[in-house]
């Protein structure tokens, strides 16, 4: 079953409004990031714009604002604290073009993630369960 289709089977017409893949190890792990409940919030909206692993995500402060209910600066504010963590770096694209934007790079929150989600273990259990179906099956 497509992807759309098992999210509107679980949220109704409100998977249809958009949906997006998220680790669940972010959550669990959101202490060992050292994630406020504010920049969890804030990282979540960005992830929202990324859509395809090699195009990073380029949202404004004031849209994220906006949605959360918060002052802009609430939100730079946690956007430089998850640069600080190493979890997010914003960098300039097409530097001197009329395309020029400010992009994020969520390559540091995705490393962090991959090393979290090893010694997770619901990830032990499901890796350990293929790696029996797979010796099983020779």
């Amino acid at each position: 079953m497509p992807t759309q289709a098992l999210s509107s089977a679980k949220w109704k017409e409100a998977g249809k409004a958009g949906f997006q893949l998220l680790p669940d190890v972010l959550l669990k792990k959101q202490s060992a990031l050292e994630l406020s409940a504010t920049d969890l919030v804030v990282l979540i909206n960005v992830t929202m714009h990324w859509w395809y692993a090699e195009q990073r995500p380029f949202p404004r402060a004031s849209v994220i604002a906006s949605r959360m209910g918060v002052e802009p600066r609430t939100v730079q504010r946690s956007m430089k604290r998850l640069t600080e963590l190493g979890l997010l770096r914003k960098e300039i694209e097409n530097k001197g073009t009329e395309r020029e934007r400010e992009v994020c790079d969520l390559s540091g929150l995705v490393d962090r993630l991959d090393r979290l989600a090893q010694t997770d273990p619901d990830y032990l259990a499901r890796t350990h369960a293929k790696e029996t179906a797979r010796e099983a099956a020779l």
